[in-house]
């Protein structure tokens, strides 16, 4: 919603591997702007089929996030997308320090909160909108460890 009529027009592109994308696909559905989300080739297929469900062209790329984020800025500069950055954004840490708001209008005494940290904007921003209304709460980051290829560890009979 920052964006100009003609930025919007031009239609926006963002790299993630969920959540950011998610949240740019839906959007950009009810806001009638095309969007492109770049995620890795790991993306979990729950987000990607939902990105899709929300009409958003899914670009699957990369086998890190710093590949996908590569192919967004080029595919940016090539189709003049607007690219829509998941953490390093004050206004989309903002945006995400409503859930923070949230949190505290649900449980106005709340100790902990725990939040999934994939880039850190979800994190940045509910630690601030928390952090400024009640400085005692403690924020706890919590991320998935390093992915590794699965291997099972039993093996089927013959």
């Amino acid at each position: 919603m920052q964006l100009s009529d003609s930025e919007k027009s031009r239609g926006v592109i963002a790299a993630s591997a969920g959540n950011h994308a998610l949240a740019l696909s839906y959007h950009g559905r009810d806001l009638g702007m095309k969007v492109t989300v770049v995620m890795p080739v790991w993306a979990p297929l729950v987000k990607v089929s939902n990105c899709r469900t929300f009409g958003a062209n899914v670009v699957l790329y990369g086998e890190s996030f710093d590949e996908a984020k590569a192919r967004a800025a080029e595919l940016a500069e090539q189709h003049s997308y607007v690219y829509v950055h998941g953490f390093d954004d004050p206004d989309i840490i903002s945006g995400q320090g409503t859930v923070g708001l949230e949190v505290l209008e649900d449980v106005p005494d709340v100790d902990v909160v725990i939040v999934p940290v994939g880039g850190g904007g979800l994190v940045a921003g509910v630690a601030r909108a928390i952090k400024s209304l009640r400085p005692q709460v403690r924020i706890i980051g919590v991320e998935r460890p390093t992915r590794r290829p699965c291997r099972p560890r039993w093996r089927p009979a013959r």
